[in-house]
């Protein structure tokens, strides 16, 4: 393929014209930050580091509980010192109008004291903040007090959206970003009438275990619905990241002492991972499996012959996702004596496909293939009894004191119901709630038809984090394909990191530490946004011999394109034209020019100054 300014747009330019605003980022780059409760203290520090790398939009609550704290008393300090340290450093907020106060719970079901605080805070700020978030993430029960549904947050959007407009009609309301991109709760309040009481939509589309690409699939399938109730309306993303916690409890703990129960001895034993498995590129084999002789990437091809005795221990997936094309052959490795690892959430709960536009969808296909393999699990919206979460988590009678067990709750529980003739289902973390116990994580000895081990955990948890090196990585891949997709503006979930335990996901978000000392993620974020600064062209986004490539031009009419791929590195032809062309990688740092044969990477490489580009496959 071959990219070259043509059409419209190589007109406008040769005549001399200016974009319009439609055809050129305005602002697009900004993050979460918590300047507005405990980091307000640190927030002039923050900013300066944002104005470094060019980042001009924050988001933060403007918790109610925060600024009515007993019944009638109101109090903005905070808030005002916090608008006027944003206004001095040139940072714009974004203020989300969010969460329920213990005398009028739930806020969507008392109309006029929601509206009290809407009118009295957003008139306070209004001359000086025109964008306003309605709630954070409603689709969620931990933000929402009753169980949510997408009709419920239409009255509470309406008020505010009424009381907003009242005070000043230019002023601009986002829908409140969404936990995911939930379509059917989207629909659902769009049904009611959602549609007429906002100005923006907004997602969070988080994807812990797989890549940015899965946007594609998301922003693609978001924009029809809205196209279905006709709706032509922006699309921001308030709330999208990785954290670089490193959630070791599962691999340096509880694996170990499965392995031995299993009777495998890592030391003398070859691993393998499927290496184009979604999320595996964020998955690091050599932290996270210590004690191998060795660990082999293996691809998919390799599968339908794979040996379980050259490789006695398998990782096909490290989340849910799997393609179910390949199944058959997991099976027949099973059958062989071969040890599946599945770490994290359902196995094979999505059927990953390719969608055949340079994304990837996933098809949930429950627990279709869970039979196959003799194991099963039970969750309450598939069995009723089942806790949505558990209250405990410990070890099972088998491995006690050999590990804590302390995950965040997984609501999913493995079950015995598929085992065949001398399979024997094994308990190693057991956990409950009230008088229901079951396991969220289980070793499967198979003696039967199949003759292997399958190790599973069901705790997301266990696998929902990355690390520093390729949090760099994921984020302006994240920027680029979210932009050329439609995406107005981008907030990266957080700037400053709280790392209160070395474990916990939320501490570890940031791309800042704790100190304001800069992780890769922040270099890789000052890099975009001087590579591809607010009045660039869009970003155009292609996909070809599976390398992704986004192409603009910058407001000095320099041609930047950008070339990754979403899992394992891919050997391409690459012909590039152009003068004074300069390559640089993600964290800004000069490589030699490429030509010729080029193995194209997981790690963005930016080409500036290089007039057209040509890819084709090896």
């Amino acid at each position: 393929m071959s990219f070259k300014l043509n059409g419209p747009l190589a007109a406008l330019f040769a005549a001399g014209l200016s974009l319009s605003a439609a055809e050129t980022l305005d602002d697009p780059y900004g993050v979460c930050a918590h300047v507005s409760r405990a980091e307000l203290a640190v927030a002039p520090q923050e900013f300066d580091r944002l104005r470094e790398a060019d980042i001009r939009w924050v988001r933060t609550d403007f918790d109610w509980s925060g600024i009515e704290k007993r019944q009638g008393d109101w109090n903005y300090a905070h808030l005002d010192k916090l608008t006027a340290l944003a206004a001095g450093s040139g940072i714009n907020l974004l203020p989300i109008l969010d969460y329920d106060v213990p005398w009028a719970p739930p806020a969507w079901k008392n109309p006029d004291a929601w509206g009290a605080y809407i009118r009295r805070t957003v008139s306070r700020y209004a001359k000086q903040l025109r964008y306003w978030e309605v709630w954070n993430e409603q689709n969620h029960e931990r933000f929402w007090r009753d169980t949510p549904n997408g009709k419920n947050y239409v009255p509470l959007l309406k008020r505010a959206y009424e009381e907003i407009k009242a005070i000043d009609p230019a002023l601009t309301v986002l829908y409140g970003g969404t936990a995911g991109v939930p379509l059917s709760y989207i629909e659902d309040s769009l049904a009611a009438g959602a549609g007429n009481c906002f100005d923006v939509m907004n997602i969070h589309p988080y994807h812990w275990q797989g890549t940015p690409e899965l946007l594609i699939r998301d922003l693609k399938d978001l924009k029809a619905l809205m196209k279905k109730y006709r709706i032509d309306k922006p699309i921001w993303i308030t709330e999208v990241g990785w954290s670089t916690a490193r959630s070791s409890t599962f691999y340096r703990q509880v694996l170990p002492a499965v392995f031995r129960h299993a009777g495998i001895d890592p030391a003398q034993v070859t691993a393998a991972v499927i290496e184009e498995s979604a999320g595996m590129s964020n998955f690091n084999p050599e932290f996270n499996l210590p004690g191998f002789k060795a660990i082999d990437r293996i691809g998919f091809d390799q599968l339908e012959h794979l040996d379980a005795g050259q490789y006695p221990v398998l990782v096909p997936a490290v989340g849910e996702e799997f393609p179910a094309r390949y199944i058959p052959a997991l099976v027949e490795y099973v059958k062989h004596g071969g040890t599946l690892l599945l770490p994290s959430g359902l196995p094979f709960y999505y059927d990953l496909q390719t969608d055949g536009e340079g994304g990837m969808r996933k098809v949930r296909v429950n627990a279709k293939y869970l039979s196959r393999f003799h194991i099963g699990w039970d969750a309450w919206w598939t069995k009723q009894g089942v806790p949505k979460k558990e209250t405990y988590q410990k070890p099972a009678p088998e491995f006690a004191g050999k590990f804590e067990a302390g995950f965040n709750p997984a609501g999913r529980f493995l079950h015995d119901r598929n085992l065949k003739g001398n399979d024997r289902f094994i308990p190693v973390i057991e956990a409950g709630a009230g008088s229901y116990k079951g396991a969220v994580a289980a070793l499967y000895k198979l003696d039967s038809d199949l003759k292997g081990n399958i190790i599973v955990c069901t705790a997301t948890s266990a696998f929902e984090t990355v690390p520093e090196e390729r949090q760099a990585e994921l984020l302006p891949r994240t920027y680029l394909i979210a932009l050329a997709n439609g995406v107005e503006r981008v907030f990266w979930y957080n700037f400053r990191s709280g790392e209160w335990s070395p474990d916990a996901r939320e501490a570890h978000f940031g791309i800042v530490r704790r100190n304001l000392e800069a992780k890769p993620a922040f270099t890789a974020y000052r890099t975009l946004t001087k590579l591809c600064p607010s009045g660039s062209t869009v970003p155009e986004l292609t996909r070809s011999n599976g390398v992704y490539t986004a192409s603009w031009r910058r407001p000095d009419g320099v041609r930047v394109h950008a070339l990754w791929t979403a899992h394992q590195p891919q050997p391409v032809k690459l012909e590039i034209d152009g003068q004074n062309v300069k390559a640089l990688n993600h964290l800004g740092e000069e490589q030699p020019l490429p030509g010729g044969t080029f193995t194209a990477r997981p790690a963005p490489l930016y080409l500036e100054g290089a007039e057209s580009m040509t890819v084709q496959g090896l």
